[in-house]
């Protein structure tokens, strides 16, 4: 009984270090099995993309198979394993060798600030934790800025403003852009030196463009706002822009009766009485005055220029006029003309020229000595 009691206690000693071995050999064989990649904890931005290169490594004496998968952070999160360039769920490692995956990710643009984590999961390789820190708070959304919205200038000014359009949605976007102007005023969009009234964008893509805005000719002193938008079905973006016309600028040359005509004979010279005004809201600077003649006709003034000119002032100036000795009679056209810097007006003179009376009595004296010349030769010769 006491062999039988002994042989069972042997057995089972034996059961015992069968199971030892056993065991060890499977721990030996998960614990050369391991994940790796050289960094586990990256920082990101809404948007952006990570790539992970991650090295399954089997420093035991037998093929490793293992099924790849990965818990998400979220939904919303775009997550890929790829080997080679191809999508990959299963691999094989021969002993003492490593297999390469590559894992991607994406990180939504609606994310919240914080930190994610993400796990691999590689059966006897383990599981291998990553972390991802999101530092600023993401958006879903597009975006509409403007490098300077505020401009200033008179009612002539060209309001030109920079502008940035940004994608932040996932998708590729189109864009039509549209200004609420003032009425009069002009505007239009230009990208990539054309003028557009939409835009494409691919997803996290940018777009510059510039707005011009033409005030109306009578825009009064004031600060306009313009709302502007780039929109389509899904997704939009407004942004103000502030014109602010200080004034606005007027010029105008006439006559001190309005009388745009005038009478001189062939060599002579004739006074205008010409009035220069400013019409507008702003001071003019610097004006001068020119003329368009006919050939060999001459205008002076006086004065030829004026320093400046205060809103709703006039200055007197003196044209003369003086024609060709040459002229015929007949209508002709002076061009006058008064320019400043921001603004200019123009007069047309019709010039009739009239003959000489002189040369209307020469014509008499020669008309008379025909005359009597003939009248002589009929007397002389007319007896016989």
């Amino acid at each position: 009984m006491f062999t039988t009691i002994r042989n069972k206690i042997a057995a089972l000693a034996l059961v015992l270090c069968v199971a030892a071995l056993a065991a060890s050999a499977s721990a030996f064989a998960a614990g050369g099995a391991k994940l790796y990649t050289p960094y586990t904890s990256l920082s990101a931005a809404a948007g952006e993309s990570l790539s992970y290169s991650i090295e399954l490594i089997n420093d035991g004496d037998s093929i490793q198979t293992a099924d790849l998968s990965y818990d998400t952070p979220g939904s919303n999160w775009t997550i890929d394993l790829t080997a080679g360039g191809h999508p990959i769920k299963q691999v094989a490692v021969k002993p003492g060798e490593s297999e390469s995956v590559n894992l991607n990710v994406q990180v939504p643009y609606e994310v919240n600030k914080g930190d994610y984590a993400l796990h691999v999961n590689a059966g006897a390789f383990g599981s291998l934790a990553l972390k991802i820190n999101i530092a600023e708070q993401g958006t879903y959304k597009t975006e509409l800025t403007a490098e300077q919205p505020n401009m200033q200038g008179h009612s002539d000014s060209t309001f030109t403003y920079n502008l940035t359009l940004s994608n932040r949605t996932a998708g590729k976007q189109q864009y039509a852009l549209s200004a609420d102007a003032p009425v009069g005023w002009d505007y239009h969009f230009s990208a990539n030196g054309s003028n557009v009234t939409a835009v494409d964008l691919d997803a996290n893509g940018t777009q510059s463009i510039t707005l011009t805005l033409t005030p109306a000719s009578k825009a009064t002193a004031d600060t306009y706002e313009i709302p502007i938008q780039a929109s389509n079905s899904s997704t939009s973006a407004k942004a103000t822009m502030q014109a602010v016309i200080t004034g606005t600028y007027g010029l105008n040359l006439t006559t001190s009766d309005q009388r745009l005509s005038a009478n001189v004979t062939a060599g002579g010279t004739k006074n205008l009485e010409l009035v220069v005004q400013n019409t507008g809201t702003s001071d003019l600077e610097n004006i001068s005055l020119t003329s368009t003649t006919p050939t060999d006709w001459e205008v002076t003034f006086e004065p030829k220029t004026i320093s400046s000119i205060k809103p709703g002032e006039s200055v007197p100036v003196t044209a003369t006029i003086k024609s060709s000795g040459k002229a015929l009679s007949g209508d002709y056209v002076v061009g006058l003309s008064a320019q400043s810097t921001e603004k200019s007006s123009d007069a047309a003179i019709r010039v009739t020229v009239k003959t000489s009376v002189l040369w209307g009595w020469i014509g008499v004296v020669i008309i008379a000595a025909v005359l009597a010349g003939i009248y002589g030769l009929f007397r002389k010769y007319g007896r016989r």
